[in-house]
């Protein structure tokens, strides 16, 4: 990376960073006012409320590999920047409505109506389909820069459909029907539906929270067959077009997506772990079948814990935040990914990732975080001199604010 182009980059985000503290007292400030003039729940739910919600995520990054590989070099932009309301309504309902801006045309995320009863909750609109644990995470609560190779390699993306939980005590499960995204329903061509479920357990064994998980999809993609799909993962790296490991375009009639998941938290030491399977059918044509999976670690440097409840982790809130006489957070986080999208004759690529981050979090709604990436690839899609078999080394940064 140009070292006065990184200096530039790396003295606004620590700005961003050092003005975390007065933003953040003024974050606190409002929100005691707002508690003071808070109604008693019995009035609450008579009542509708409405809140508004931004974000912004910029990334700052180099890539480097063997001379001649193309997709190399310095990258910087934003890698989101939403904006959207949540409605709560009187008798458990609610909506919401969120938007990508820096997706081209502008993408609509979230946009669903919900009703949560005792135990249950249901949910119509386009929304998170029984996602993986790493996807299920908020994107302002990730481990690193992006999530696991394969969530994004197997397209677990938003759709609309309609879908219920139960939850008891530790126990919860959900399912749901889908189509495709709200933005694609008036076209005809690729039209598909989908059936996906996920259970979890999170029991607690004496200071220890656990969690096991289980998901199982399955997706017709009717018309969109014609269109053709191609399975593939970019170097850990959201603001960069370049893959270096992907499928060719494949005429797929059906996909059966498997996933199994394992977490625990521990004071301030945490662990994840998921493998999923993907057995795409084609039409006169033998199956395909693909595999994913990583398992990371991290520890809190500060006093504080990744909280792990709810079939998925929330948001860090530091004991002691910057603003408040605190440090705020500070977590170092290690992760293993592997990707493979070899299957028979299609030879879309092997990845062995090694990541480290370090995560500074100021306050609950700032965020800064630095990634170190060694991604190890064979039979890669893009060849250097004949060569399928090399290595590539990514550093980034990400500075966040969302409210």
């Amino acid at each position: 990376m140009d070292l006065r182009c990184f200096s530039a980059t790396l003295a606004m985000l620590m700005g961003f960073g050092l003005s975390a503290p007065v933003a953040a007292q003024s974050v606190n400030q409002a929100q005691a006012s707002s508690d003071a003039r808070t109604p008693k729940t019995d009035e609450l739910l008579s009542e509708w409320q409405l809140k508004p919600r931004w974000s912004v995520q910029y990334d700052v990054a180099s890539i480097d590999g063997p001379d001649g590989l193309a997709g190399v070099g310095n990258f910087q932009d934003f890698r989101r920047a939403g904006i959207g309301i949540d409605l709560v309504m009187p008798h458990g309902f609610s909506a919401r409505l969120e938007a990508e801006l820096t997706a081209d045309p502008i993408e609509m995320t979230d946009a669903y109506l919900r009703w949560n009863g005792k135990n249950v909750r249901v949910t119509l609109g386009q929304q998170k389909a029984q996602f993986p644990l790493d996807q299920e995470n908020s994107k302002f609560n990730t481990s690193f820069l992006e999530r696991a190779a394969f969530v994004s390699a197997f397209g677990y993306t938003r759709r609309t459909g309609i879908s219920g939980q139960y939850v008891t005590g530790d126990w919860g499960i959900s399912g749901g029907i889908y189509t495709d995204p709200i933005l694609r329903l008036n076209d005809v061509e690729t039209n598909s539906s989908s059936f996906d479920a996920r259970t979890y357990w999170s029991p607690q064994l004496a200071k220890t929270k656990l969690h096991f998980g289980a998901a199982y999809h399955l997706r017709d993609l009717n018309d969109f067959r014609l269109a053709s799909t191609r399975y593939q993962s970019r170097p850990a790296l959201g603001i960069t077009e370049t893959r270096y490991v992907g499928t060719p375009a494949l005429g797929v009639a059906k996909e059966h997506r498997f996933g199994i998941e394992a977490a625990f938290v521990q004071g301030r030491l945490h662990f994840a772990s998921e493998a999923h399977w993907l057995k795409a059918e084609r039409d006169l044509l033998g199956d395909a079948k693909f595999f994913g999976a990583y398992a990371e670690v991290g520890v809190f440097l500060t006093q504080d814990s990744r909280p792990l409840r709810g079939g998925m982790f929330g948001a860090i809130t530091p004991r002691k935040p910057v603003g408040a006489g605190g440090l705020g957070a500070v977590q170092l986080n290690l992760r293993y990914d592997y990707l493979d999208l070899n299957s028979g004759a299609i030879k879309g690529g092997k990845q062995n990732g090694y990541l480290a981050s370090l995560i500074w979090t100021p306050a609950a709604s700032f965020r800064l975080m630095g990634q170190y990436t060694k991604l190890y690839y064979t039979d890669a899609v893009i060849a250097v001199a004949a060569n399928r078999a090399y290595s590539v080394d990514m550093v980034g940064m990400r500075g966040q604010m969302s409210f």
